[in-house]
């Protein structure tokens, strides 16, 4: 892998999901103005890759119903770019996606054909091209596993480079319907994979996580094999009752109703449930870390891990 590529993003007046090819990269409940760099190698495909910009304006809060208003409004803005760094040579390259604010006097989003500093946006590099054409997505929805699910207003853009990646490992994922049995094969499938932690069975959990590592370690430049990969991030020593630094596996935590908990990613083929049912504590604390699995069943009706996708 010649070059690491990153996610950039200024987002003010919405809460939103950032997608990278179907799956969450970045999901803010915030409408405070955030500013991110996110890597992005793990997430990319050979050839054209897409970035989804699924958000909520939120433009206040009503006290009367107690809920948030979402609409636009003058101090919503979206600046997204994809930069890259040569590993090599440390060379970036940098190309605007999409830039947009809220034009209240015609009540529409507009386009900005200049960035904050007065410089027209760069659409092309010599690795980066983009048409700069956003365009409406599909209907999505934030799952935060706490509320109700919250609509979205999903526009995507669409960017190229030269680099080859990995083909991802679940592509003959079936699309999946939300339905009681579904979800009960969900919930076995986080049992199985909570089983090999508390059992500290890691053979049988890397067997499982293999194809997920493997590319971890291309796309990251650590390697070529998920060995190489659990070796250089020290996974294995994770991958117990109790950690290094005392954080101890909690009871898997799965609700005793699923609604407003299960997320599907993917175009409907991937799926987990939030909050995250794996989780270690702190100790002497009230704070955890979580392992942020995602699903997917085969044609073959096996469930298996898709990635362990942190957002």
């Amino acid at each position: 892998m010649e070059r690491s590529y990153y996610l950039i993003s200024h987002i003010r007046g919405a809460v939103y999901d950032l997608q990278v090819n179907g799956l969450n990269v970045k999901k803010e409940t915030n409408a405070s103005p955030k500013s991110y760099s996110l890597p992005i190698n793990h997430l990319m495909r050979t050839g054209e890759n897409t970035i989804t910009f699924n958000y909520a304006p939120i433009a206040g809060f009503d006290p009367e119903t107690n809920q948030v208003i979402s609409e636009l409004h003058d101090t919503f803005f979206a600046r997204i770019a994809i930069e890259s760094m040569n590993l090599t040579t440390r060379e970036r390259e940098r190309i605007t996606l999409m830039d947009i604010s809220y034009d209240s006097e015609n009540n529409a989003l507009q386009g900005n054909l200049k960035n904050p500093q007065g410089q027209e946006h760069v659409y092309e590099t010599e690795n980066l091209s983009t048409d700069g054409r956003v365009r409406q997505s599909n209907p999505h929805v934030i799952v935060n596993g706490i509320g109700t699910p919250l609509p979205t207003e999903p526009l995507t853009v669409s960017f190229t480079t030269p680099d080859r990646f990995p083909a991802f490992h679940w592509l003959d994922a079936v699309e999946l319907e939300d339905t009681p049995q579904m979800r009960a094969e969900l919930v076995a499938a986080y049992e199985r994979m909570y089983s090999y932690i508390y059992n500290e069975e890691f053979d049988s959990f890397f067997q499982e996580l293999e194809p997920v590592w493997r590319q971890g370690a291309i796309t990251t430049g650590v390697g070529q094999t998920a060995m190489d990969y659990v070796e250089r991030m020290a996974i294995e020593e994770r991958i117990v009752p109790v950690r290094p630094d005392g954080r101890t596996l909690n009871p898997l935590k799965i609700p005793d109703n699923l609604d407003h908990h299960v997320e599907f990613m993917g175009e409907g083929r991937l799926v987990r449930i939030l909050p995250h049912p794996v989780t270690w504590q702190y100790p002497d604390s009230e704070r955890y870390s979580a392992m942020p699995l995602l699903f997917y069943k085969t044609p073959s009706r096996e469930w298996k891990v898709a990635d362990i996708l942190t957002d």
